[in-house]
């Protein structure tokens, strides 16, 4: 397994998509931070108005609020609260994945050695070192472009930060071993893309949650989209961290043995 684990990183690091989509997320940064520049300077606000933007408040409270927020607290509004981060951490899975299958790297894989849970590991190991050194790799982006625009945001104690960067970790690994599943099921890119937008993306949760409305249900809390919120808003507004962890702990351990079901088809 740990020859096929440095294989893996080592392809996974030399390859465009990794490094094109942390671009993506920096550009993400980069955007939300200039937007909270804007709207918490009254200059740059005021020119923004001029020029034919809106707001929905112009209470001063609403904006002091946004520059007293934390380190974590203003990076969880750029590309994690609307997960944005989970999409592209999703696509680069699926692609590399499903690129496996397309080569016939995976059929010769498991003609050599035979082992699928080897192969499973390994994956879930490459794509979870992935998502750590894009959650490491975001807080410094963030850090220096802050410092860059002129922003400033009070930094937190060691334990938020290390329950941002595990929590976070541990969506991202729940959301690889469905990635894995669906591109092990179906082996096609375009349906693994597809996927990253609907559900890391929030578009399934909306609309199953706007129909359970009407009955006054709710299926968000238990879902990943819903751990995102919920990872969020503990780091946010001080709700249970565990609330999150439990739930994607769960998914993880579920989607996980879904993936290891389609490993072992005989067509593969």
């Amino acid at each position: 397994m740990l020859n096929m684990l440095r294989m893996d990183l080592r392809r996974m690091f030399r390859s465009r998509m990794f490094y094109i989509a942390f671009l993506c997320l920096t550009a993400g940064i980069l955007i939300m931070i200039i937007m909270l520049h804007t709207i918490t300077d009254p200059e740059l606000r005021e020119q923004a108005i001029d020029a034919g933007m809106k707001f929905t408040t112009t209470n001063d409270s609403d904006f002091d609020e946004i520059r007293q927020m934390s380190e974590t607290e203003a990076l969880c509004s750029t590309i994690y609260s609307g997960g944005f981060f989970f999409v592209a951490l999703y696509v680069v899975a699926v692609l590399f994945i499903c690129s496996d299958f397309s080569s016939g790297f995976a059929k010769n894989i498991f003609s050599y050695n035979g082992g699928r849970w080897r192969y499973f590991a390994g994956k879930m190991i490459c794509m979870s070192v992935v998502c750590a050194v894009w959650i490491a790799g975001s807080m410094l982006v963030f850090r220096v472009i802050c410092r860059i625009c002129g922003m400033y945001f009070a930094p937190d104690e060691p334990g938020v930060y290390a329950a941002f960067f595990l929590g976070y970790l541990l969506i991202g690994a729940a959301y690889m071993a469905q990635g894995l599943f669906l591109s092990v099921m179906f082996r096609s890119e375009g349906t693994g893309i597809a996927a990253a937008i609907i559900v890391p993306g929030g578009i399934l949760i909306v609309m199953v949650e706007s129909m359970l409305g009407n009955w006054g249900l709710s299926i968000n809390d238990m879902t990943l989209y819903g751990c995102v919120q919920n990872m969020t808003g503990y780091l946010v507004q001080g709700d249970s961290f565990m609330k999150g962890a439990a739930v994607a702990g769960v998914w993880l351990v579920i989607w996980s043995a879904a993936s290891l079901w389609p490993l072992y088809k005989k067509d593969i």
